[in-house]
């Protein structure tokens, strides 16, 4: 088994474009690579709001949760937003011991992450 796995998949609801992300593994200085890639990938499709189903992610490092950072940072910057969605204990502990869990927005079910990323502020890009 490889140490990070992901499948995704397309949602979309109103004008926006959104990705779903179900992460397998875990994610450390080894794997955020391949984490960054998937998501910059889909960033570049014109996604701005992207779910991060973390109920199979047995654990994240500081490496992880700085991508993760990086990632709601850019996607806030173009109107969306980013949700975790039913982190495992274990991750959630990491999570909320950093005071993590008061920054990112965490659902438990996929329907309350669609409706915190139909909340998202709509961009005020000029551009």
């Amino acid at each position: 088994m490889k140490a990070f796995t992901y499948e995704k998949r397309e949602i979309s609801f109103d004008e926006y474009k959104g990705a779903h992300f179900a992460l397998r593994g875990y994610i450390d200085a080894h794997t955020v690579i391949e984490f960054e890639k998937a998501v910059e990938e889909v960033m570049e499709s014109g996604v701005n709001r992207v779910v991060l189903e973390m109920s199979s992610l047995s654990y994240v490092s500081s490496a992880g949760i700085g991508a993760m950072m990086a990632l709601a940072r850019k996607l806030v910057q173009r109107g969306g937003d980013l949700v975790l969605l039913n982190p495992t204990q274990k991750v959630y502990t990491i999570l909320d011991g950093l005071g993590f869990t008061k920054i990112f927005k965490i659902a438990k079910t996929e329907e309350e992450a669609l409706a915190k990323l139909k909340l998202a502020a709509p961009s005020n890009n000029s551009e």
